[in-house]
């Protein structure tokens, strides 16, 4: 089974809210012009309004993956925006039950109200996880005043993804927000907590390996960056007996699932340890079956 970590299901299925017009204002800022903001635009509009659910189990189906993490991104606080809503992958994954995995979105920033959305979505929208962008966000994890939200996703039992990577797609991210060491105090803290840190820790590959190798509850993903998978150190997490910890993602629509897998295909390490990131090691995380 393969199962991609993280996919967001950009398409006309799903809603941007309050419309498509602020989230470009929020997402591109007044600093991207000519040629290249034209190109985001124009790529975002065709998404949503062309490209639809069928299209992206077509895109996993061409891969061969099986399952994806669907996630959606609640920027309520610092954009006024939610792009795609706990209630769209809620119901993409009841449409689609053997393909997708809904995962909640909710911004860290609103205090209470992000703790009740996170228990609504998990309970009435089946939720299995939390995404959250803290770049984008504007939010420091390592906070104590976030911890009654990590508390929660603890109870619930739930995964936390959480961007753990400089950020590029939005100008005015602040990239300290992504770094893999913020979330020391929280591993530590909350230690039934299941963490996932996205986006392979890039530039920051070694402070993720050193989180998974202590924590026995921080997994990594591997996913976007497939260009530089040169530079990830694949070996050292077979040395410190960590296979375990890495998981397959890509980011679709951001980057291709089928390159993803080529990329990872094409990676020196042995068959087993492939399979164990392919899907093996996120199916027992997500308690699925035929985890290890």
């Amino acid at each position: 089974m393969v199962i991609d970590m993280h996919l967001h299901p950009f398409c006309r299925d799903v809603q941007v809210l309050p419309d498509m017009e602020r989230a470009l204002e929020g997402m591109l800022q007044d600093d991207l012009s000519g040629k290249r903001r034209e190109l985001m635009e124009a790529g975002l509009l065709r998404l949503f309004k062309e490209h639809g659910a069928e299209d992206i189990i077509a895109a996993m189906d061409a891969a061969e993956v099986d399952k994806a993490c669907i996630v959606p991104m609640d920027l309520s606080s610092w954009y006024g925006v939610k792009i795609v809503t706990n209630e769209d992958v809620g119901r993409l994954a009841s449409l689609y039950p053997d393909r997708f995995i809904p995962f909640a979105g909710v911004d860290p920033n609103n205090g209470r109200q992000a703790v009740d959305e996170l228990v609504r979505a998990v309970k009435e929208f089946g939720c299995q996880g939390l995404k959250l962008v803290p770049p984008v966000q504007h939010f420091d994890i390592s906070d104590s005043k976030f911890y009654p939200l990590w508390e929660t996703a603890q109870d619930l039992g739930i995964v936390v993804w959480t961007h753990c990577s400089h950020q590029m797609s939005h100008p005015d991210s602040d990239a300290r927000l992504g770094h893999p060491m913020l979330v020391e105090p929280v591993a530590h803290k909350f230690r039934r907590l299941k963490i996932v840190l996205g986006h392979c820790g890039f530039p920051w590959v070694w402070e993720a390996w050193s989180l998974a190798v202590r924590h026995p509850n921080v997994y990594v993903d591997v996913s976007f960056y497939h260009q530089l998978y040169k530079y990830f150190p694949w070996d050292a997490y077979s040395a410190f007996q960590a296979e375990g910890k890495l998981l397959f993602a890509t980011d679709y629509p951001l980057t291709g699932i089928g390159q993803t897998v080529a990329a990872l295909e094409a990676v020196d390490i042995s068959p087993e340890f492939k399979e164990k990131i392919k899907g093996k090691n996120a199916a027992g995380l997500l308690g699925l079956d035929g985890g290890l």
